[in-house]
C-alpha cells in the first residue's frame, strides 16, 4: 500500500519553512526536522538524501526504506504535522530494522507518534 501524494512535501519553501520554524533533533541514522502545522489535515513528511550518500541507486533505495518506515507507523503520527527526515551517512550502511528503530526513536522522542495503549486480553 502506497502513501497518498497529498501527504508528500514537494515545495522547497515547505522544507525551508520546517528548517527555520521547526525544531530538529539528530539521531545516528537520521536528523528529523518538525513543525506543526494547523491547516494540515493529517500529516504531511518529506525526505532528503544528499549526494554525499553515495550514488542515485543508494539513495533511491533508501528514500524507499525511509517511505516503508513512515508508511508502517502512519496511524501512529500525530496529526497535524510537516516533518522532515534527512538521511546522515551513516544510513547507507546499516539495515533496515536499525533504520527503523532509529527513526521511531527520533519520533518519540520529538512527540511526533502517539504512544499506542495495548489493548487488554480477556481472562
Amino acid at each position: 500500500m502506497r502513501l497518498p501524494s497529498r501527504l508528500h512535501l514537494k515545495e522547497s519553501r515547505d522544507f525551508a519553512r520546517i528548517k527555520a520554524e521547526g525544531r530538529s533533533q539528530s539521531g545516528r541514522f537520521f536528523v528529523l526536522a518538525m513543525r506543526q502545522d494547523p491547516e494540515v489535515d493529517a500529516f504531511q513528511f518529506g525526505l532528503i538524501t544528499g549526494k554525499r550518500l553515495g550514488n542515485a541507486v543508494i539513495r533511491n533505495r533508501l528514500r524507499r526504506q525511509m517511505r516503508e518506515i513512515i508508511r508502517a507507523h502512519q496511524e501512529e503520527i500525530t496529526l497535524g504535522w510537516q516533518f522532515v527526515t534527512i538521511a546522515r551517512w551513516r544510513a547507507p550502511e546499516a539495515d533496515f530494522a536499525d533504520l527503523e528503530q532509529d527513526w521511531v526513536r527520533l519520533a518519540k522522542r520529538q512527540g511526533l507518534l502517539v504512544k499506542q495503549t495495548k489493548p487488554e486480553t480477556a481472562p
